[in-house]
């Protein structure tokens, strides 16, 4: 009797320390990672000879949009990288994130669903209901391996118009909480000032992925696409406007 209770007490233990690890949920056997979009924003109105700026796309680009959330506040070193794959999720890339994720099945797709939950840990900055609410309409849209490369407007550049969103977006994860990894915090206005003013060529660097060390380029989920970083540099030259 007592050797039962023995085989019972291992087995609940085993049993929870699997129920600690993320579910895999895909029913289909292959992927298609090769699938490749590219959107270009229709144009907006005006005429042949002063065309107005183009309008942004609507559609939800997994490059721009997607990557830089998953890698920011899930994969980073240590979590869900391709080197730790801590509790055996790595979520740094297509292949891989689509092994949680069922296309236009938000509501069964475990690498979405779980966010706010037990992803990010409770005390790692969290994300925005904005950002889960993009990764539901990635995923809603056909949860495509889209790259889109003409995605913003770089006539707007003041902190509340857009560097706040790209900088939430693409390095809130690790630099969005004070003190921030490696003590460098972007989480507010005046701290992404104060920290680009004291470090603008080693920003500068990281954002073109310039940097002598490949680990200091930033965004870590890849370089951003050429009108974010056009939008960031004018805010920097402009004086940083809010």
């Amino acid at each position: 009797m007592k050797k039962n209770k023995l085989y019972i007490i291992a087995f609940l233990i085993i049993c929870g320390l699997y129920a600690c690890k993320h579910d895999v949920l895909n029913n289909n056997t292959v992927i298609n990672t090769d699938t490749t979009v590219i959107v270009a924003p229709p144009i907006g109105g005006g005429s042949t000879t002063t065309p107005t700026t183009p309008a942004v796309s609507d559609t939800v680009c997994f490059n721009t949009d997607i990557l830089p959330l998953y890698v920011s506040y899930c994969g980073s070193a240590g979590c869900h990288d391709a080197s730790s794959q801590r509790e055996g999720v790595i979520l740094t890339d297509y292949a891989h994130i689509m092994l949680g994720i069922r296309a236009k099945q938000s509501s069964s797709s475990r690498y979405y669903t779980i966010i706010g939950g037990s992803m990010p840990p409770r005390a790692s900055p969290q994300m925005s209901a904005t950002n889960i609410a993009t990764i539901k309409k990635w995923i809603d849209q056909g949860a495509l391996n889209s790259q889109c490369t003409n995605v913003c407007d770089t006539t707007v550049f003041t902190y509340a118009g857009a560097i706040q969103t790209i900088l939430a977006n693409n390095c809130g994860g690790c630099h969005g909480t004070s003190p921030g990894t490696a003590n460098v915090y972007l989480g507010t206005y005046a701290a992404a000032k104060a920290y680009i003013t004291a470090n603008t060529t080693l920003f500068n660097n990281a954002i073109n992925w310039t940097s002598t060390t490949a680990a200091m380029n930033m965004p870590q989920s890849g370089k951003m696409v050429s009108c974010k970083i056009t939008q960031i540099q004018k805010w920097i030259k402009a004086g940083y406007p809010q």
